[in-house]
């Protein structure tokens, strides 16, 4: 009989790892990498955000989807979903459970598992897309993620984590928070495969501060999705009709208000938070009040919406309650992504107050208004120009007198708002889904 105890020790532990092989090569490795992997394509999409709320993610779920990928769409559902994202056969809703505990640790501790469990459910994908910000604590999970599954990862950047954090802290950059995000920002941004930026100004910023490739970043704009459309008038059915039925708006239109004699109706849409100081429109209403008052009885009447809802609602809601309102009707509203794009289509012009932390990006919302046939009046800041063109498709201000002079300048000149209308209608014919293709074949992406 063969004597095993005979054979050298090592002699056994090879065999055993041979036996083992098969186990190993058929079983663990495929489970470990690829889980429960389809014969599709795959994309993972993360947003820490209302889905609802987050067109641009929700534009990239629908462009994959049309290349028949499998799109695992992760982020919070704290409205109803958009038809176009629930009713499509190729996109599954991961929701993110919210934590009502307050205090950083354990909102990024609950993150962290949540987004793990995530990841591991879905290991095999493709892709992986992140937007950011914020970039904690998801950038890193990704990062890591893709070192030990291969899955390519793809960072979207709306604007920088660690500016937005700064604003906190009256701009500090030395803030052990604002260095501990800006420091995840440069280190694991370098492990993406591929980048895209929402303006060429980050897109430079991020290769001459970060030092990343620029061959593997594109700049992908943003453009309105297709339920942003211009208000198309009728033989039997026109704007002011359409102020009278529309749900959204029929009851906030005063009864002494008239578009045909001039009267306007302007909207904004905001998270109320610092970067968008929503105290600067008002206080330009109420500078536009005291010209009515004192010098100029002819001023059209003005119905401004506010739409939007964040930490300082309640306090501008106050202030304007507390105020005498003549000329001027300001309305709040909290609106689906459906009633949205309804009542932008029935403004004369869209307001955005978004300053940017950083200074690299551009304001979605004046995308959507553009989508809508919309001139804008915007806050001006250095990239801006990527996008609103003075007295060509909008105009700019940088303090409330300043928006008060463009309120007077839009409201009397009637040439000034066909001229800026005429532009916004040609903005509104540049979409989504050809930039984006263009982005993706930069990266030689096969769909």
């Amino acid at each position: 009989m063969f004597n095993f105890e005979a054979l050298p020790q090592w002699v056994g532990y090879s065999l055993i790892i041979y036996l083992s092989l098969p186990l190993l090569v058929y079983y663990l490795i495929p489970n470990l990498f690829y889980g429960n992997r389809s014969t599709k394509k795959r994309v993972i999409i993360y947003v820490l955000g209302d889905i609802s709320h987050s067109p641009r993610i929700c534009n990239h779920a629908k462009s994959f989807s049309s290349k028949n990928f499998q799109v695992e769409l992760c982020g919070y559902v704290d409205s109803t979903l958009p038809k176009v994202i629930s009713e499509d056969i190729n996109i599954t809703v991961h929701p993110i459970p919210r934590i009502n505990e307050f205090g950083i640790i354990r909102k990024v501790s609950f993150q962290f598992i949540c987004i793990a469990a995530k990841l591991w459910e879905l290991r095999g994908s493709n892709y992986v897309l992140i937007q950011n910000p914020p970039s904690i604590p998801i950038m890193p999970m990704v990062a890591i993620y893709r070192v030990l599954t291969g899955t390519k990862l793809i960072i979207d950047w709306h604007n920088l984590a660690y500016s937005i954090l700064a604003l906190k802290y009256n701009g500090n950059f030395w803030h052990p928070l604002v260095l501990i995000s800006y420091l995840i920002e440069f280190c694991f941004s370098r492990f993406a495969d591929y980048h895209l930026t929402v303006t060429k100004a980050m897109e430079d910023y991020l290769v001459a501060k970060f030092r990343l490739n620029s061959k593997r970043i594109s700049v992908l704009y943003d453009r309105a999705n297709n339920q942003f459309q211009p208000f198309e008038v009728t033989k039997n059915f026109s704007r002011k009709d359409a102020l009278a039925t529309e749900p959204c708006v029929k009851n906030y239109i005063p009864s002494d208000f008239d578009i045909e004699k001039g009267d306007r109706i302007i909207v904004t849409s905001t998270s109320f938070t610092p970067d968008e100081d929503i105290g600067v429109l008002i206080g330009a209403l109420k500078i536009y009040e005291n010209s009515y008052e004192k010098f100029d009885k002819a001023l059209p009447r003005i119905t401004c919406f506010i739409t939007g809802k964040g930490p300082q609602k309640e306090e501008y809601i106050k202030k304007v309650e507390e105020y005498e309102w003549n000329r001027v009707s300001i309305v709040f509203l909290w609106l689906s992504a459906e009633e949205y794009p309804k009542l932008l289509r029935l403004c004369d012009y869209g307001i955005s107050l978004h300053t940017s932390s950083s200074g690299l990006d551009l304001p979605m919302k004046i995308l959507d208004m553009f989508g809508s046939g919309l001139p804008v009046i915007a806050m001006n800041y250095p990239v801006l120009d990527e996008l609103v063109k003075q007295d060509v498709n909008g105009l700019k201000f940088s303090d409330r007198r300043e928006l008060h002079e463009s309120l007077l300048f839009a409201m009397k000149d009637k040439k000034t708002y066909e001229s800026l209308k005429e532009g916004a209608y040609k903005e509104s014919e540049k979409r989504w889904y050809t930039n984006w293709d263009k982005s993706f074949s930069e990266f030689k992406i096969i769909y």
